[in-house]
């Protein structure tokens, strides 16, 4: 039997986002699995090479967010030394929101344009903690977690910026994600009891929660393919994180990917094809993006050093 893990909410975010260690030496990828070199475009043969990505990666002594449109080389996006993760696209894909660790202890929410330029704090209020944000499909509405009542809840907040609602209010709430149609949002939450971390979803009001995993194990961070059909999650069923799909339709999940070291915090990429994720090389020091084929569970690309990988 797999050995029991629980993170809270704040705990799966600091493990693989907020973390400031120095990069370490990785180890080679196999031989049929392409390796997407940082400093250059990716080649024409990538199958990340028509999109527009956006993702985080060490630069000195913190993370910070890049961009790189296809065909062209990545440009680091944020410009101050805090740790900047967590990025994501608006849908029209003119903003970006991402998380930044604030000099005195906090976690913020920060919009930027998504070429850069001087970004805006997006609440008014001085909530605590707020992280894992998440667009509306119609980009007039950013979910995200905060601690603002003492447990994790999540909440949901417009552009401005004023009066964000919470959505929650049993056990500990996090990483939501819209739907593609808007009418639900998935997301994390250890209501269950016993610290274990499990898969639901609810409408897009807070009403209509439903439970979708029961495991003794965590089950995390929820991500909607495109056609709204399956959940990718990371789970430890395995007694390492992988990800695993779970058919809506069906009500049955599965694992995609069957890999020795921890892979977590999935994402697809527009066309349905990719399962995006992050795979910890060396614990808590390097990082490298994955790109899996949504079908097989195969690793067919490797983007060294980035994490959290976001395609347009």
């Amino acid at each position: 039997m797999s050995k029991k893990r629980s993170f809270s909410s704040l705990a799966l975010c600091v493990a693989i986002a907020l973390a400031a260690c120095a990069p370490a030496d990785a180890p080679a990828p196999p031989a049929d699995v392409l390796t997407s070199p940082l400093a250059s475009p990716l080649p024409a043969e990538d199958p990340l090479a028509k999109f527009d990505l956006v993702y985080y990666a060490f630069q000195g002594s913190s993370r910070h967010v890049f961009r790189r449109p296809p065909g062209q080389p990545p440009r680091r996006l944020t410009t101050d030394g805090l740790n900047n993760t967590e990025p994501r696209w608006s849908p029209d894909g003119r903003q970006i929101v991402y998380t930044a660790n604030m000099a005195e202890g906090r976690y913020e929410l920060y919009l930027m344009d998504a070429d850069g330029g001087t970004p805006r704090r997006l609440l008014k209020q001085d909530f605590a903690y707020n992280w894992g944000a998440s667009w509306s499909p119609d980009g007039r509405q950013i979910l995200f977690a905060s601690n603002e009542s003492g447990l994790s809840q999540i909440y949901v907040v417009g552009l401005d910026g004023e009066n964000p609602r919470r959505l929650t209010a049993e056990g500990n709430n996090f990483l939501p994600e819209w739907s593609p149609d808007g009418r639900r949002i998935a997301f994390t939450s250890d209501r269950g009891g016993e610290g274990d971390n499990e898969i639901y979803v609810m409408n897009a009001d807070g009403s209509g929660v439903q439970q979708l995993t029961n495991n003794a194990i965590d089950d995390a961070a929820p991500s909607w393919s495109p056609d709204g059909k399956r959940l990718a999650y990371h789970s430890y069923e395995q007694g390492v994180f992988n990800i695993h799909l779970y058919d809506l339709e069906r009500r049955q999940a599965r694992p995609l990917t069957r890999e020795a070291l921890p892979v977590r915090f999935p994402a697809w990429t527009p066309d349905g094809r990719y399962v995006l994720a992050t795979q910890e090389l060396v614990e808590r020091t390097t990082y490298e993006a994955l790109v899996i084929d949504a079908r097989s569970g195969q690793v067919v690309a490797r983007l060294p050093m980035a994490e959290g990988l976001r395609a347009r």
